[in-house]
């Protein structure tokens, strides 16, 4: 179920994406892990597309390296539902596995229809 504005326990972030909850204490500005973290977090697809749409910001998407340990480096790969998920910004949908990054990017594109700065046509 994708969450809406006024979802009870939800919170949007809208550009300039620099008024969240905590962003006093979090100079570094809203980041993709940060997002992670806070799981009722979501950015608003309205924001993004459209007349006065705006980028996504390379800080949002998922980070390099983000998985602690790919499963072929762990003897036995991860226990059922331990393993590490990346997690759309927009929906709660997620994606784990070594192509979880691809699997991301294309879902956000594919069904949020927002583009990533550096992607290939």
């Amino acid at each position: 179920l994708d969450p809406v504005p006024g979802d009870p326990g939800t919170t949007f972030i809208h550009p300039p994406f620099t008024v969240f909850p905590g962003a006093e204490i979090h100079k570094g500005g809203l980041t993709y892990n940060l997002m992670a973290a806070n799981t009722e977090w979501f950015l608003d697809v309205r924001d993004f597309v459209g007349e006065n749409a705006v980028g996504y910001p390379t800080q949002l998407e998922p980070p390099r390296g983000w998985c602690p340990a790919k499963k072929k480096d762990i003897k036995d790969g991860w226990k059922e539902g331990e393993e590490p998920r990346l997690r759309c910004t927009f929906c709660r949908r997620t994606y784990a596995g070594v192509n979880a990054k691809s699997m991301w990017r294309r879902h956000v594109y594919e069904k949020h229809k927002v583009p990533m700065a550096n992607r290939r046509d």
